[in-house]
């Protein structure tokens, strides 16, 4: 499991993350991959995080849970397709704490049918929140470290980006396009002192996949599937998040940081006679 956050108590002193897709980060419900990583690089001497999502209800409690607990949060109403409102997000985050260090894409969307069901809207929608919304993330969230020195980007991919399943093709196709991306553009902000990877989860408690691993049939199916044989939690996500993050990876930019159990390695449980 993840390593204890005590055991780095300043490792992110003065520094400021803005998180996409981290409504879900209020302790008291279930936590998703946004939410682990906020609080914990809080607890690791972060000055301040930003949440932003589409889901205003939730995120403004997560970040009320986060200013009572004596930390700096913000939440943000941000639509990840939108320009204009990713520029208002990092605008805001910069004149309310004077600078951006760190930058976390996770908004995202499922795409759970096959290739002949799916409308091309849902296609198009699959796309634009993982691939435009990375886009523009990286275009004006490394132009704000820049001015500060550099900074450090993680892009939360999947394994899907390198696992086919019978459904789904959108999302896996727009998870790939995901890690791809990231070795351009880390190559590209390299002499900028702005590192850029990404990360693939596999099968994680969260809210995004509460409808799997409350269903005790589906849930077990994919366990079986696991090496290490069971579910991830979203602190291990976060761990590896924060190890890109930080100056630990200083030396690491365009890389592919898979955080699945195992799944990928090969074919699991072997066959047998």
């Amino acid at each position: 499991m993840a390593s204890d956050s005590s055991t780095f108590p300043d490792r992110f002193g003065g520094k400021v993350l803005l998180l996409t897709g981290s409504a879900s980060a209020n302790e008291s419900e279930v936590l998703g991959f946004g939410g682990a990583t906020a609080w914990r690089f809080l607890r690791e001497g972060g000055a301040a995080v930003v949440i932003t999502d589409v889901q205003d209800e939730i995120g403004e409690r997560s970040a009320e849970s986060m200013r009572e607990a004596g930390f700096q949060a913000t939440y943000l109403h941000h639509d990840v397709t939108n320009e204009d409102d990713w520029l208002s997000a990092i605008e805001r985050t910069v004149a309310d704490y004077g600078r951006l260090d760190c930058l976390v894409n996770i908004a995202g969307i499922q795409d759970t049918m096959q290739i002949a069901d799916t409308p091309l809207e849902t296609w198009q929608k699959v796309m634009d929140v993982s691939n435009v919304g990375m886009f523009l993330g990286v275009k004006h969230g490394a132009e704000a470290m820049m001015k500060s020195g550099g900074g450090s980007i993680v892009n939360l991919s999947s394994m899907a980006a390198r696992w086919a399943s019978p459904y789904g093709a959108g999302y896996a196709a727009s998870r790939a396009g995901m890690t791809h991306f990231t070795r351009g553009a880390a190559i590209q902000y390299a002499p900028h002192n702005v590192r850029i990877n990404s990360v693939l989860p596999g099968w994680v408690k969260s809210p995004f996949t509460k409808w799997i691993w409350t269903d005790d049939k589906l849930s077990k199916y994919r366990t079986d599937r696991v090496p290490l044989g069971r579910w991830g939690e979203p602190e291990e996500i976060a761990a590896a998040t924060l190890f890109l993050l930080s100056d630990d990876a200083s030396y690491v930019t365009g890389s592919e940081l898979l955080v699945d159990g195992g799944v990928t390695a090969g074919f699991y449980p072997p066959v047998t006679d």
